[in-house]
């Protein structure tokens, strides 16, 4: 009988039933299964983008001040939760374009512009094989200039 309702069940049940992937500050899991559900490759922003730089600010994230430390759990989550909100409908190209979109937005709101001068270049330079892409540099472009109209020009990273 039980393996009668089993049958049932997994009949019943879409074959194409999608695990919710969970957006977290301490881990950068949610990248990997973001890449099962809505295949990219290599190329695409799962596996070339988010998971790797994602990984690296974890693995060192001891390594910056406490302030910094809690940014990074912060725009961590906030970067998995905004792009799991808009990657259902989007093509691959869509699925990168939203996503780098999403990091000016995200840095904004959980605090970027208020790290110190050292901490915001410590960052950058943790990014930078991603700014030699000129979407990264525009979008570090973005963020200065967001940086600047909430804060003020104390706010700004000389990025020239």
């Amino acid at each position: 009988m039980v393996h009668a309702i089993l049958a049932i069940f997994l009949l019943l049940t879409p074959a194409q039933a999608q695990i919710s992937c969970t957006a977290s500050d301490q881990s950068c899991d949610f990248y990997q299964c973001m890449e099962e559900q809505q295949p990219c490759g290599a190329k695409g922003y799962w596996l070339r983008f988010g998971a790797p730089y994602c990984k690296v600010f974890l693995r060192d994230q001891a390594q910056f001040s406490l302030r910094s430390q809690a940014w990074l759990q912060s725009v961590r989550l906030c970067l998995q939760e905004r792009i799991g909100e808009v990657s259902a409908h989007q093509t691959c190209s869509g699925i990168y374009s939203e996503a780098m979109h999403s990091h000016v937005g995200c840095y904004v709101d959980t605090g970027f512009c208020q790290l110190s001068t050292r901490e915001k270049f410590r960052v950058y330079w943790y990014l930078k094989g991603a700014l030699r892409d000129a979407r990264t540099w525009q979008e570090a472009q973005l963020l200065n200039e967001a940086c600047i109209r909430t804060y003020g020009p104390e706010a700004a990273v000389n990025l020239h």
